[in-house]
C-alpha cells in the first residue's frame, strides 16, 4: 500500500510518500516535497492546487491520502488557508483521504513504534510530520 502522508502548514501542502510491502516500509522517490497554494482565496489557485495534487496521486497510484489533522481551536489551531487546503484534498474525487488525529498516531506509533531514526531516512526535516502521519498510518491496525 502506497501512503502520501500531508502537512498542510499556511499556503504549503507537505508531502511524503510512504510504502509498505510485506510488511516493509519503503520511501519512494518523489519529484516534489511540498505543493503550493499562492493564493487560497482565489477560486482559479485552490482549483490549481487541488489539480495538481491529483496529478501527484495519479502518477505514483497513491492508494490513500494521509493529513495530519489540525486543531480547530486553541493555541496551536491551523489557519483559514490551510483548511482551505484541508477541504480542497477531502473533495478530490475518488481519490481516499484520511485525517489522522495526534492520539490515532499516538496509538499507532505505541503499536508499531519507529523501527529506525527519522534522520535515517534521507528526508528533509520539515518532512517529518508528513512522514510520521504515512507511517503511522501504515503502521496501525486501526480504521481511521
Amino acid at each position: 500500500m502506497l501512503v502520501c502522508g500531508v502537512e498542510l502548514t499556511g499556503n504549503d501542502a507537505i508531502i511524503c510518500l510512504v510504502k509498505m510491502e510485506d510488511e516493509i516500509f519503503h520511501l519512494p522517490d518523489c519529484r516534489v516535497r511540498r505543493i503550493s497554494c499562492e493564493n487560497p482565496d482565489i477560486k482559479n489557485e485552490l482549483q490549481y492546487f487541488q489539480k495538481t495534487f491529483l496529478k501527484l496521486v495519479e502518477d505514483y497510484k497513491v492508494d490513500r491520502v494521509v493529513i495530519k489533522e489540525r486543531m480547530k481551536k486553541g493555541k496551536f489551531s491551523g489557519g483559514a488557508n490551510g483548511f482551505k487546503l484541508e477541504a480542497a484534498l477531502q473533495l478530490m474525487g475518488d481519490v481516499k483521504v484520511t485525517l489522522m488525529s495526534s492520539t490515532n498516531q499516538k496509538a499507532s506509533l505505541k503499536h508499531y513504534s519507529l523501527p529506525f531514526k527519522f534522520e535515517e531516512t534521507g528526508l528533509k526535516k520539515f518532512q517529518e510530520t508528513a512522514f510520521m502521519a504515512g507511517f503511522s498510518y501504515l503502521g496501525g491496525k486501526y480504521e481511521w
